[in-house]
């Protein structure tokens, strides 16, 4: 049983430490201001650039295998966002958010065991929120105009009878009580 803990112990010690600059351990409140892309990809983050994994999927599928087996773990994710084509925003707009933009986003997944915790930073304090279940959704878009063909979503909810045309329809309507309490954590698209 000792034996058993300090493998749990090492285990976790060895994921918290990666995905930090340079190979620190590195909690959120205290990722340096100038955290790139770069540092997110060489730490072995799970990042996503615009939507779409592009970096960590092994580092993924090990916290996906470790979870299935009900082992606690904790992977780092790394979201970042750019603008892309300044054509798809009218002139103003496009003015008011081009400085904010790229923008990157750090966030610890953890599974004790039992649930899931999500940890980020949001207006300079760290926030928190828990699930009971990590859903796995694959299909394919419902927009013609869409620009993926199939998708894989992996998102964080509190109820296991749920689909992802259930979040989809929460989202988009306006009626009270619609909407369903999720978070969406992984994202792999096929492009057209």
């Amino acid at each position: 049983m000792r034996k058993l803990a300090v493998i749990i112990l090492l285990t976790i010690i060895f994921l918290l430490t990666s995905c930090s600059k340079n190979g620190e351990n590195t909690s959120l409140m205290q990722l340096p201001a100038d955290y790139t892309l770069e540092d997110a990809k060489s730490g072995n983050c799970v990042v996503f650039e615009n939507g779409d994994i592009t970096h960590g999927q092994s580092t993924w599928d090990d916290f996906i295998t470790a979870t299935d087996d009900s082992k606690p773990s904790i992977v780092r994710l790394a979201y970042y966002y750019t603008l892309g084509d300044p054509s798809k925003y009218s002139k103003d707009l496009y003015q008011e958010i081009k400085d904010d933009y790229p923008v990157l986003y750090i966030t610890d997944l953890t599974f004790d065991g039992k649930k899931y915790i999500i940890k980020g930073i949001e207006d300079g304090k760290l926030i928190s929120k828990e699930y009971k279940y990590l859903m796995k959704y694959e299909g394919q878009p419902k927009s013609p105009t869409a620009i993926f063909s199939e998708y894989t979503y992996y998102v964080l909810v509190n109820d296991n009878t749920v689909t992802w045309d259930d979040i989809e329809h929460g989202i988009s309507s306006s009626q009270f009580g619609d909407y369903i309490d999720h978070y969406q954590v992984y994202s792999d698209l096929v492009l057209k």
